[in-house]
This record gives C-alpha cells, structure tokens and sequence, in this order.
C-alpha cells in the first residue's frame, strides 16, 4: 500500500474529511424520523461520532452506562453531551455479571467482559434507539494503548525478544506461563507455541508497527467481530464508523510517530489533530480509562458465582484446570489482578460450556 505522501497537517485534513464521509454516509442510511444512539463514554472516538452527526444536522442521544465507581464515566459523557447539546441517557449497573449468560448465549467462544457491551447496547434499545454508533476502533488504529505499547518498549530494552515482550507486556494482568498452578494433567505439560498464535514479529516492520499489526488481528478478530453480534441477537442496527475500510486503509498509509509518540507518550496523534476543532476540551483532555468495572468490585460478585460453578465445573473435574488453585483464589481477601481475571475467565467459561450442555450438572 502506498504511504501518505506530504504533512501531518495536510493529512489531518484529509482525514476530518474521511470522518464526515463515512458518519454522513451511514446516517443517511437510517430511515428518517428514526432516534439515532450513540454509545458515549465522553472520549475522543464516541464523542466525535455524535459532533459529526450534529454538524450534519442530526439529532443523536447519549447512552452510557457505568459500574457506580470512582472512574466511572457517566458524567464526564453527561458533560460532552451538554456540549453538544445532546440528550444524556445513563445506567448504572447494580450487579455488574449479571448479563453474563445472555451475552455469551450469542458468541462463538466465551468472552468475559462481553455483558458490559451487551447491557449497553440492550440499555440503548431499552431506550428506543433502534439505530446506535459505537466509536470502536480509533485505539486500534491510530494508536491509543500508549500504556501498552511503552511497557512493551521497556520490556524489549531489557533484551525480551519482541513476542515474549508484546505477550507479557500488553496483558500483564493476563499472561501466565504454561507452567503455571491453575493447569491440570491434562494441560500442565503443554507449551503455548505464541509464534503460532501471533506470528507479526518476525518481518522487517519496527516494534511498534509489528504492535499495532497484532493489535489489529487480535481486536478485530476476538472483540469486534464477535460482539457486533449483539446487535442480531438484539434485534438492532449497531454501525462502527471507525471500523469502515477507507478509514483503516488510510490508517495504514500513515506513519507510525502520527499515530503514537514514544518519548512524550502522546497517543493519537494524528487523529486529535483532525478532530481537535470539532469536539469539546474536555474530551481533548480526558485520559483514557478502559471500559471496565473495578476488579474489586468484580471480585465481590463473582467470588459466589464461582464457588458454585468453577470448583466442581467441568474444566476443574476433567483434570483441564487445577481446582486446589481457584480454591486458593476464593479464599483471599484481595486477590491479585490476574488470578481475578483468571477466575473471572473461568467462571465465563463455565457458563458457556454449560450453556452448550457441557456442565457438570
């Protein structure tokens, strides 16, 4: 493909004009008269969704949700939407897990954090939005894990090879080795064979274009293909602009310093400057969270869901997974962030394998 030739200002403009092409072509898509969502967390990706759909006279409604916490994200969206004179609509979820079998119902392979994105978008057509933009992908493509991407870096300067700095690096609340307590007989002598799994680090390409390579794949393929789901299941229309090809194939003609700054941590780059004059300062100035609940908080709820799925679930009696491990996970006060995700990934696990008929009861 070939690569964007001239400035950074010069790109930023052709990519505003991208940005207007492809909300505007998607809304006039919509049947008119119907309410248009917009899934709003007050970020830079949902809130210049709802100021392109503004700017070209559209009416768009705020949908948020939150998980009642300190970081919650309901107000600073509550905020942008006042900016921009949109209608703000929020939930707060009182049990966090609770849509856990409904969202994994409807997914080929189970996906912990699934039923927050299920309970949003069920929250929108609850609401009457029977048409909803999601702003996923502008992370993926410009940019915006500069969090991941420098403890990656820092890995790779310490002389971990560029897989194992990537694997350990980007899910460092995840990575476990094969050798570690939670595998039983039967998988406690396999070793992951990660080239296989993420076979992008072995070509010319430098560290943080080989990252964004494997962050493309393994977003697209495991989150937003399976969860654009929800909207069948739902019986709703769900659009990703930011997702559109003329956007990743622009995304892709660009270089890597527009999109992230190693020596300054800017993220985005690029795509801040395009939608710098379009959306309020705060949104410029928010700092990205995460859509996520508090582990804490998700450890309080899941602790009795799992005392009663996972230790005598099928994983745990097929010898795939080693009960003695999440009994001593469900005996802690406080676990660490990866036997909670550990714990968590499992309990989804069980209630997929339970859902296909697979449960030990």
């Amino acid at each position: 493909m070939d690569k964007f030739k001239g400035s950074a200002e010069k790109a930023a403009g052709e990519l505003q004009t991208i940005l207007f092409d492809i909300v505007r072509s998607t809304a006039e898509s919509i049947p008119k008269g119907e309410r248009i969502g917009v899934l709003s967390s007050g970020g830079i990706d949902s809130t210049i969704v709802m100021a392109i759909l503004c700017k070209l006279g559209y009416r768009p409604e705020a949908y948020s949700i939150g998980f009642g916490g300190e970081n919650d994200e309901i107000e600073t969206a509550r905020m942008v939407a006042e900016s921009l004179g949109v209608t703000h609509h929020a939930r707060v979820l009182n049990r966090i897990l609770a849509s856990t079998v409904d969202a994994n119902r409807s997914l080929d392979e189970p996906y912990r954090a699934a039923c927050f994105y299920y309970d949003a978008l069920k929250f929108a057509k609850e609401s009457g939005a029977r048409y909803v933009f999601d702003g996923l992908g502008v992370d993926e493509f410009f940019g915006g894990y500069g969090f991941r991407y420098e403890r990656v870096m820092k890995l790779h300067n310490a002389e971990m090879r560029r897989l194992d700095a990537y694997v350990q690096g980007a899910h460092p609340n995840d990575y476990v080795t094969s050798r570690s307590d939670l595998f039983g007989e039967k998988l406690r002598h396999i070793e992951v064979d990660w080239n296989a799994l993420l076979p992008y680090f072995d070509n010319s390409l430098s560290l943080l274009d080989q990252m964004f390579l494997a962050d493309y794949d393994a977003k697209c393929r495991q989150n937003f293909v399976p969860l654009a789901g929800f909207a069948q299941f739902l019986g709703i229309d769900v659009f990703y602009p930011w997702l559109d090809d003329r956007l990743i194939d622009f995304s892709l003609r660009i270089p890597a310093e527009w999109k992230y700054e190693p020596e300054t941590g800017r993220t985005k780059i690029l795509f801040r400057a395009a939608v710098c004059d379009l959306v309020p300062k705060l949104t410029m100035d928010k700092k990205k969270q995460g859509f996520s609940p508090d582990l804490g908080r998700v450890y309080e709820e899941l602790k009795p869901l799992a005392e009663n799925t996972v230790l005598d679930g099928y994983m745990v009696s097929n010898g795939y997974v080693n009960g003695s491990y999440y009994r001593k996970v469900l005996e802690k006060k406080a676990p660490s962030p990866i036997e909670i995700n550990k714990l968590w990934d499992m309990y989804t696990l069980e209630v997929f394998l339970d859902e296909l008929g697979h449960g030990v009861r």
